[in-house]
């Protein structure tokens, strides 16, 4: 899903007083969503602590106490948002796993779709931007911009399972292998996207393709 428009109302101002749990914890997810969508719209050098509290219904020393810094609102806003399954965008249902063409071709084409999504792509805009300041989450962005680390497991898994039925022969580690495939149908793909050149439909869809046929090819030699 996009990010959601300009024109999204604030949240209702919260009466005084000490919170309920219930109340703490959904002011923390209201403080987490209205930063994701603050950073994601205007960067990390356009957002204020201000905007992020007036958006999120709340003070600014209530965002104070649980955010010491803007710094750690947003690493811990884009740490919360990459953990996310439903974040850009729902995760798809697992693949049949005994159907070894088919599982990498649909791992594949959800990689390179969370990749190209819009709010993915402004993700890695920000990462590349607040590098130097931000290096490890730089890193994480990117990680989860190319596919993610438990996308990278199932294609391990997928691979152990298939040597270990004889159909394929593995020729390094499957972890090497799984970060080499998703790297092939994704990190290409997002790193152009980032500076806004955005594959056909149909042509990533043919990169996918490609990339499982050269796969299984040096697998089954």
């Amino acid at each position: 899903m996009t990010s959601p428009p300009d024109a999204r109302p604030t949240a209702t101002p919260r009466r005084g007083g000490r919170p309920t749990r219930e109340q703490a914890a959904r002011l923390d997810r209201d403080v987490r969503e209205h930063a994701l969508r603050l950073f994601l719209e205007n960067g990390y050098e356009g957002t204020s602590m201000d905007a992020i509290a007036q958006a999120a219904g709340t003070t600014k020393a209530s965002l104070y106490a649980r955010f010491p810094s803007k710094d750690t609102v947003f690493t811990s806003v884009f740490h919360w948002a990459m953990g996310r399954p439903d974040w850009p965008l729902p995760e798809p249902e697992p693949p049949d796993l005994d159907d070894l063409e088919g599982a990498l071709t649909a791992i594949g084409q959800a990689a390179l779709h969370r990749a190209l999504d819009p709010s993915m792509i402004k993700v890695s805009r920000i990462a590349i931007a607040q590098a130097d300041r931000f290096p490890e989450l730089a890193h994480r962005i990117q990680l989860g911009a190319a596919g993610g680390s438990p996308r990278q497991r199932l294609v391990a898994d997928l691979l152990r399972r298939h040597a270990a039925a004889g159909a394929i022969t593995l020729t390094d580690d499957p972890e090497t292998l799984a970060d080499l495939y998703v790297g092939m149908v994704s990190s290409a793909p997002a790193r152009l996207a980032s500076f806004g050149v955005l594959p056909d439909p149909v042509e990533a869809d043919h990169r996918v393709e490609a990339a499982v046929r050269l796969f299984l090819r040096a697998l089954r030699a």
